[in-house]
């Protein structure tokens, strides 16, 4: 059983300021606010343990890539396990060339965690405003993202993925990576501030997890504030558990999944072995509509686009 225990992101009196004072307010603030105040009316969160049983087995084969990764949370799982206390460790970022998975496995860890999982992208974030809010005096101010998602969130340590955070705008005053030179260090993420609520949250527990292609654009402050790993490509060897894995997700997040096998041929994952996830992805999912049409469950050679062969370059869309 996953153990919790209560814990407040927010002090009451302050939020029911807020709303009092909202009384006097035009409908339209009334409207930017009413929503997430009403969600923090009760500030009270769980923050969630994770057992020491939780079984890291099937992560590890279907990411082999992310081996390292996976230690570093199973050892802190075994560890605050025995401590009696809830979970936590330190932001991760994990860098690595496109296509290997990242956010996959990213959502795939909260899961096995049993943890909410929440993502933004930095690439499609131009300011600050959509990460900590803007005054409401603006006519968009509204709260951003890390306030209502810990609005929105049962436990108050949900993982939050910043995605290619090497994308981040960088020229502008209101550069989005500002936010989280506090957010990132617990002592100063305990009194986050939204521009919008005006009064503080506590954002300590958020487990974070950065993903980037290239480090040499993150800031080495922003760098210093997280444990990095470098994502390799795994060794040909392991093929099989990527395309397995693969294949999976392809199967199981479309509908038209249930019309099909639960495993591939080895004859067709032999042909797919020498490509690009990228193309594995497409190809199976090309050959996935064609056998369907034909009236197979089965994905076939003949169901498969032409591929020549390239340098084996291992990881996930």
């Amino acid at each position: 059983m996953f153990k919790e225990q209560g814990y407040a992101i927010a002090n009451f009196n302050n939020v029911k300021k807020r709303v009092d004072d909202l009384k006097h307010r035009s409908d339209d603030v009334k409207s930017r606010l009413g929503g997430i105040l009403k969600k923090l009316w009760n500030p009270e969160r769980t923050i969630r343990s994770v057992p020491s049983t939780t079984d890291f087995k099937d992560l590890r084969y279907r990411f082999p890539q992310f081996a390292e990764v996976i230690d570093f949370y199973e050892s802190s799982v075994i560890i605050f396990a025995q401590l009696d206390q809830h979970f936590q460790i330190p932001p991760v970022l994990l860098q690595g060339d496109p296509g290997l998975g990242k956010t996959y496995f990213s959502s795939e860890l909260a899961k096995l965690l049993a943890l909410p999982f929440y993502e933004i992208s930095l690439a499609t974030t131009s300011s600050s405003f959509s990460l900590s809010g803007g005054n409401i005096q603006w006519s968009e101010g509204s709260p951003g993202f890390i306030a209502n998602t810990l609005a929105e969130s049962a436990v108050a340590n949900p993982v939050i993925l910043i995605d290619e955070i090497d994308k981040a705008s960088q020229e502008s005053r209101y550069n989005p990576l500002n936010v989280f030179y506090g957010l990132l260090e617990s002592h100063s993420a305990k009194r986050f501030r939204d521009e919008a609520l005006e009064f503080e949250l506590d954002a300590s527990k958020i487990i974070w997890i950065a993903t980037a292609n290239y480090m040499q654009f993150i800031p080495e402050p922003i760098q210093s504030r997280m444990r990095a790993f470098q994502i390799k490509q795994p060794d040909p060897s392991r093929m099989l558990s990527v395309i397995e894995s693969i294949y999976s997700q392809v199967v199981h997040s479309n509908a038209y999944g249930k019309l099909l096998d639960e495993a591939l041929s080895e004859t067709v994952i032999d042909y797919l072995a020498t490509q690009s996830p990228r193309k594995i992805k497409l190809a199976i999912e090309e050959g996935a509509f064609k056998a369907i049409r034909n009236g197979r469950r089965t994905i076939q050679m003949v169901d498969l686009p032409a591929m020549s062969k390239e340098e084996h370059r291992v990881g996930f869309i």
